[in-house]
């Protein structure tokens, strides 16, 4: 299917679904016992249309990426979206440029699309060195577009202080149920600086509970209550959603999300009655102690 596409301002673009491959090659250590299937996956997503998919260096220890890899073999990775992201403890300047050649190598390319902090620098990390290799990377044409993961709207704006190149995106947790994004003012940060949320984990890896509220909208719209919470997200301004699935069926499911529209009154149920809201992360929580003060 042609999945729809949205656009900043500024001109960057992503697909409003894509594929994450957190858990696909290990957690944080390297796991080879799923390959293939994990590697068909991939495969299976690319043809059903999915192009963005989304990695990095930490996942299974680099495994993800070289899965990842084996799936291009036989894709046009022209057609695709690649985001990597570099761990928090490998940002400063050496360390960014290292890390990304080693993505670099693993994925087989010789270009990322999008490359992320995958969080703020660790303490004693100066974040102006950790941009300065960001945009040293943009400059040599081998990044075409930088963002971030999991940052408030203080440290977004810090990172984005020390950078030439516009931060075109934040990656956090947000889902119906989780909604730091939206206590912590994440999503409207975005949308008022033209900056996309990559929303992941948006079914909660299938464990949303079935409320009343969510049963009766897949009634109404004769869609599962996975495919209302994941348009949920799709539906509001200047959020896509990735997930990470290597179920045929559920990324079926996943994709008949995107081809119904929802009333914005059915919208705003959701964000004010959906219930058993949480606010903090069970992931990685965007509270930080060290938080930059406003």
């Amino acid at each position: 299917m042609n999945i729809p596409i949205k656009k900043l301002t500024s001109g960057f673009e992503l697909p409003v679904y894509g594929l994450g491959l957190w858990q696909m090659g290990g957690k944080t250590e390297i796991d080879r016992t799923n390959d293939e299937a994990d590697i068909a996956a991939i495969d299976a997503a690319i043809k059903a249309g999915v192009r963005h998919i989304d990695t990095a260096e930490s996942y299974g220890a680099g495994h993800a990426e070289e899965l990842l890899a084996k799936a291009l073999e036989h894709n046009d990775r022209s057609q695709l979206i690649i985001a990597s992201k570099v761990s928090a403890w490998n940002q400063t300047y050496d360390g960014v440029l290292r890390s990304f050649e080693a993505t670099l190598n693993r994925l087989g390319t010789d270009y990322l699309d999008l490359y992320l902090l995958h969080r703020y620098p660790e303490v004693g990390i100066d974040i102006k060195d950790t941009m300065r290799a960001m945009d040293k990377l943009v400059a040599r044409g081998v990044v075409k577009n930088i963002g971030v993961c999991n940052m408030t709207p203080h440290r977004f704006d810090e990172t984005q202080r020390h950078s030439r190149n516009k931060l075109v995106c934040n990656q956090v947790h947000y889902n119906v149920q989780y909604r730091e994004a939206e206590a912590k003012r994440v999503l409207q940060h975005a949308q008022a600086n033209d900056v996309m949320v990559v929303a992941w984990r948006p079914v909660q890896k299938g464990l949303l509970p079935n409320t009343p509220l969510m049963s009766e909208l897949s009634t109404k719209y004769a869609k599962t209550p996975t495919q209302i919470a994941i348009n949920w997200l799709t539906s509001q301004s200047n959020v896509v959603t990735i997930a990470k699935t290597t179920s045929l069926e559920h990324l079926q499911e996943n994709l008949g999300a995107l081809d119904f529209t929802m009333t914005t009154a059915d919208i705003e149920r959701i964000r004010d009655d959906y219930p058993d809201k949480r606010y903090v992360s069970d992931a990685v929580p965007l509270d930080y102690a060290a938080d930059t003060p406003a």
